[in-house]
C-alpha cells in the first residue's frame, strides 16, 4: 500500500535540476528480506562461525529498542551506540580482513528493492545529487553498488567505513555512525557544491529516525518517503504522520517514479 499526503505533495515543484536525494540503504535501497550490510560479513564461508552466534546475540538484545518508539531519544541513542560500537569490535577481534569482506560481498545474496535500479539510472541520467547516509558498512555499501554497475559518479557514501592496513582491518576509532545520529552534515566538502541552491530534497528510510538525516530547517522543502515492513500495524499512524508517503508491505521504487512524474 501507499499512502500520500498530497498537501505536501502539491506544494512541491519538482523539476530534474531542482532537488538532490538523500538514502539511507539497508531496508531502503534494499529489500526488507535482504541482508543488511553488517550482516553481509556473517558468512561463515569467510567469517569464523563463531562471529555469526555473537552478532546475533546483539542483535536479540538490542533490536528491540531500535524498533521501541516509547522509549525517549536519549535512553534509544544510548543502547544502539553501545549495539554497534561491540559489533565493530567484534569484526577487529574475529580478524576480519578486506579480502573476506570482498569475498562475503561477492557471495551475499543482497538484493534491492524492487525498481531501485530504473530509479537510480533516472537520478544519474538526470545529473541528480545522491547522498547514501548509512548506519551500515560502508565499505560493503561501495562494494554492492559497484558489483550491480551503479557506483555512479553522482553518488556520494556516508558510512561507517572500515580502514585495511596490509589486508587487515585497523581497529575501528571513528565515530559511529547509528540510526539515531545520522546527519547530512558529515556531507564532504568537495560534494556541498554539487547540492548548493537546489531547491528541494527528496528523502528515503525506514526508520523514523531516518527524517534527522535532514536538518529540522530543511523538512519544508524536504518530501520524505518511509517504507514500512516491521509492526505495520502498530506504527502505520506514526509514520503516515511523519513521513509524506509511506509505502508498505516491500514497497517498489517504481511507484515513487509513478509519484515524482505525475508531480
Amino acid at each position: 500500500m501507499v499512502y500520500i499526503n498530497y498537501d505536501k505533495l502539491n506544494s512541491i515543484n519538482l523539476k530534474n535540476d531542482n532537488f538532490y536525494v538523500v538514502m539511507d540503504f539497508d531496508m531502503t535501497i534494499t529489500s526488507s528480506t535482504s541482508p543488511g550490510s553488517w550482516n553481509v560479513l556473517e558468512n561463515p564461508k569467510f567469517m569464523n562461525p563463531n562471529f555469526k552466534k555473537d552478532s546475533l546475540k546483539l542483535v536479540d538484545k538490542y533490536y528491540p529498542y531500535e524498533l521501541d518508539y516509547s522509549l525517549d531519544m536519549n535512553t534509544k541513542c544510548t543502547f544502539i551506540e553501545e549495539w554497534y560500537t561491540k559489533n565493530m569490535n567484534l569484526f577487529y577481534e574475529y580478524g576480519l580482513t578486506y579480502d573476506v569482506l570482498i569475498n562475503c560481498v561477492k557471495d551475499s545474496n543482497v538484493c534491492f528493492r524492487e525498481g531501485f535500479k530504473n530509479f537510480f539510472d533516472f537520478l544519474n541520467k538526470n545529473n541528480i545529487p545522491i547522498i547514501i547516509l548509512s548506519a551500515g558498512i560502508g565499505n560493503v555499501i561501495f562494494e554492492v553498488l559497484k558489483l550491480n554497475n551503479c557506483l555512479y559518479d553522482n553518488v556520494c557514501i556516508i558510512s561507517n567505513f572500515i580502514e585495511f592496513e596490509n589486508n587487515k582491518m585497523k581497529f575501528f576509532d571513528n565515530t559511529i555512525i547509528h540510526s539515531c545520529n545520522k546527519s547530512i552534515t558529515k556531507l564532504p566538502n568537495d560534494f556541498k557544491s554539487k547540492i548548493i541552491g537546489k531547491e528541494y530534497i527528496l528523502l528515503f528510510g525506514d526508520l523514523i529516525e531516518d527524517l534527522n538525516m535532514v536538518a529540522k530547517d530543511d523538512l519544508y522543502r524536504t518530501l520524505s518517503f518511509g517504507f514500512l515492513e516491521k509492526k505495520i500495524e502498530s506504527n502505520l499512524e506514526l509514520y503516515k504522520n511523519s513521513f509524506d508517503v509511506v509505502l508498505t508491505n516491500n514497497g517498489s521504487f517504481d511507484d515513487i517514479l509513478k509519484i515524482i512524474n505525475a508531480n
